[in-house]
């Protein structure tokens, strides 16, 4: 169906207007995805932390076997330094020997400090470690060094330093922990993954009875919910279908209820419009042809008295008549049976413009309305007389456009102005509520838009079934 503008005709009730719908700040699939994750991140950063830690005392403990190692090298090569001529070729050889050990470096320094044989004093590794640098200082351990004074006969040359040095350790705990991360990343998002699609599944059921509510909020009573999804929910989703069904049958007997009211309520309109029509009328016209005679009379034999007492009768006479005319026009508007709806509608609104010609009036009529069961036509009748009736009383509007659409299954009743407006949530008074009436009582809908300073839409939707023997 179409509705004007794109907007959603609602089912609105004659008590109050719908609450804002309340929607949760946080859902329940996120919280528990949330929770999850925290406690599966927390898992991973323990599981990093007494990896890393192992590594790192893994690490001490190499470093201090190497240096142990390298030490027992030194300590059996340094005797021949004693028999031999070249001691700077023999220490250079000594401290090739040394550094060929896994882990660990070495250099000669004289008496002040200054490296004389290897080159790695002011670096703490040979080879600096592809980890960044606050991995390195949590893994780096305390420096494990040996140093030895080296002396021929009286004289000292300087010291030959043995320095353990856990670059490769480090990188290799470094990659360690890499795998880990991206293996403990992927684990972590498909866990979480799985848990997200596992809760999406599971909660399926309450989001279709959240559907389901909102359903029977605005007013359509034939949701249901399948009760043989989860077993832990069945009893609820039983529950809220015979609730449902219970609401369904009721409203369906209440709109039949005021439906009959209304027809009956207008058939006795229409009587008491005929009697007054039939019996009033003439009378009042019998009344009006005594009163030319009486006049008459007077004016031949020259009787003031009388004539003035027939001009006050005869006021009298023409204020009844228009109180009956107004009479009959409320209890069942004469045109709508002499011309039909949309005719008497046409007849309406060039009322309106004879007697406000400052409101440009427009209209649109699309279909067959002449079919359309009586209290039907009266309904849309009543509505558009009470929608333009607010729009020049209490709207001041500028422009007022009526259309009128019969669709296959449905007749849509658009009445828009460009008047003051009102705030959308004190949609009472100005005869709505008795729209409102009128509209439930056929089983229809009806919507308002409408703000402050933005004019008035008011929209009507009224199924023909059910009605084509109103």
């Amino acid at each position: 169906m179409i509705i004007p503008n794109g907007l959603d005709l609602k089912m609105c009730d004659n008590s109050s207007l719908s609450q804002p719908e309340y929607r949760p700040i946080m859902s329940l699939k996120f919280r528990i995805v949330v929770i999850v994750t925290i406690i599966l991140l927390i898992n991973f950063a323990a599981a990093g932390y007494f990896m890393v830690h192992n590594a790192r005392q893994a690490l001490v403990a190499e470093m201090e076997s190497s240096t142990n190692l390298a030490k027992g090298l030194l300590i059996n090569a340094l005797p021949t330094l004693r028999f031999s001529n070249d001691l700077g070729e023999r220490l250079t050889m000594i401290v090739d020997s040394v550094r060929d050990t896994r882990h660990i470096r070495a250099w000669f320094e004289d008496m002040s400090g200054e490296p004389l044989i290897g080159h790695e004093k002011n670096s703490r590794f040979i080879n600096t470690p592809d980890a960044p640098n606050w991995f390195i200082k949590m893994m780096e351990p305390e420096a494990v060094a040996f140093r030895r004074l080296i002396t021929k006969g009286s004289k000292s040359y300087g010291y030959l330093v043995v320095e353990a040095d856990p670059s490769d350790e480090v990188n290799e705990v470094w990659a360690d922990v890499k795998v880990l991360f991206w293996l403990g990343s992927f684990f972590l998002m498909l866990i979480v993954g799985l848990i997200y699609i596992a809760l999406r599944q599971g909660l399926r059921p309450l989001e279709l009875l959240e559907d389901a509510l909102g359903q029977l909020e605005k007013g359509d009573f034939s949701a249901r919910v399948d009760t043989s999804v989860v077993k832990e929910l069945s009893s609820i989703q039983f529950r809220f279908n015979h609730m449902a069904s219970v609401l369904e049958h009721t409203m369906a007997e209440n709109h039949a209820l005021a439906g009959s009211m209304l027809s009956l309520q207008e058939e006795e309109r229409r009587d008491l419009s005929r009697e007054l029509h039939d019996e009033l009328g003439p009378c009042l016209f019998g009344i009006r042809v005594d009163l030319g005679n009486i006049e008459r009379v007077a004016a031949e034999n020259k009787l003031p008295e009388i004539e003035e007492k027939v001009e006050s009768v005869k006021v009298i006479t023409n204020h009844i008549q228009s109180l009956v005319r107004k009479m009959l026009s409320r209890l069942r508007p004469l045109t709508l049976d002499d011309l039909g709806l949309v005719d008497a509608i046409r007849d309406m609104l060039h009322n309106w413009r004879d007697r406000q010609p400052e409101i440009d009036w427009e209209w649109d009529f699309v279909g067959e309305f002449h079919t359309l069961p009586d209290t039907l036509q009266v309904t849309l009748y009543r509505i558009v007389q009470e929608c333009t009736t607010n729009s020049v009383r209490h709207a001041h509007a500028s422009h007022v456009k009526v259309e009128a659409r019969r669709e296959h299954e449905s007749v849509k009743v658009t009445v828009t102005d460009d008047g003051v407006g009102f705030q959308a949530d004190l949609v009472r008074g100005f005869g709505l509520i008795g729209m409102r009436e009128r509209v439930s009582a056929l089983g229809g809908r009806i919507a308002f838009d409408t703000a402050e300073g933005r004019g008035l839409q008011v929209r009507v939707l009224i199924p023909l079934k059910g009605n084509d023997k109103t």
